[in-house]
């Protein structure tokens, strides 16, 4: 087995197929949607060269396992293999992930005291692997993965003068990157978002904007596609602080549930976290209904 660092555009393709097979073979249990991984590498990681963030392990059969650090959340993401889900590979995949996210937060200046981290309810050998290597349950609200079948979705609504439409292209960028910061209180420029918006992956036909009376942007959504298990991803989904509690988010959902089904997708997805009522609202409104538990994990440095 060898392991190496992210080489370029392939890897995104490659990274997406083992996911695609590996939700396929555990009905989505302990594995990201494909689509996750464009959006924390390029999007959760949009100061850090690919490269320094993201490694792979390789077998004969392909892709064995990878781990993409994110330095700024004290954390990472860690996938094997289902079938080589072994108690040596797991270990020393984990203690390098860890090893890895310590390095870059301390080259960064990060400090933090604690390691942050999470695993599916529904996988107990993560949850016991990660107990054995030092990390303890959060006794905290889970998060959410939600699902639903696209089928009987109802027309978006939307008050006078707002429109929805998909983005035209990279023109858009400095909107966007307006629109991501005035939803989430992040940083975006114009040349951040534009990079975002060149990186695999992502394309501009799949992130819907909700367009308000003076031709700005008051909501967003990006939207991903795993034609192996024909299921959707909404990941982030915004609205502007200044065009809240008008219904301007379950409208744009609702538009853009209609658009993936229309791209052959069956199911969506998206995840809210424990104690954010206010998504968990949004999202059961239109029709989601949890799917997997996530519980949050810590390790102190």
């Amino acid at each position: 087995m060898i392991r190496r660092r992210y080489e370029g555009e392939a890897d995104v393709d490659l990274l997406q197929t083992f996911n695609a097979e590996a939700n396929r073979a555990t009905d989505g249990c302990g594995f990201l949607h494909p689509g996750d991984i464009a959006h924390r590498l390029f999007n959760g990681n949009k100061l850090f060269d690919p490269a320094e963030v993201l490694t792979i392990w390789e077998d004969e059969s392909g892709v064995a396992a990878w781990v993409l650090v994110s330095p700024r959340h004290a954390g990472f993401d860690a996938q094997v293999r289902p079938d080589l889900r072994s108690v040596e590979l797991e270990t020393r995949v984990f203690r390098y992930a860890e090893a890895e996210t310590v390095r870059l937060m301390r080259t960064m200046g990060i400090e933090k005291e604690r390691l942050e981290g999470e695993a599916f309810r529904c996988d107990r050998q993560r949850s016991r692997r990660l107990v054995e290597l030092g990390w303890a349950r959060v006794e905290e609200e889970p998060w959410a993965l939600n699902r639903m079948r696209l089928e009987h979705l109802e027309e978006p609504r939307l008050p006078d003068g707002y429109r929805i439409r998909a983005v035209h292209g990279v023109e858009e960028a400095g909107a966007l990157g307006e629109v991501h910061a005035a939803s989430f209180g992040s940083t975006w420029t114009a040349e951040l978002y534009r990079t975002v918006m060149e990186s695999p992956g992502y394309a501009p036909e799949r992130e819907f904007v909700v367009e308000a009376p003076d031709g700005s942007l008051a909501a967003f959504t990006v939207t991903w596609h795993d034609p192996v298990n024909r299921t959707g991803l909404f990941e982030p989904v915004g609205t502007h602080r200044d065009h809240r509690r008008r219904g301007l988010g379950a409208a744009m959902l609702r538009y853009a549930l209609r658009a993936m089904a229309s791209a052959g997708m069956e199911y969506a997805t998206v995840v809210n976290e424990g104690a954010n009522e206010a998504s968990r609202a949004l999202y059961h409104s239109v029709g989601f209904k949890p799917w997997h538990l996530l519980d949050q994990y810590t390790k102190p440095l």
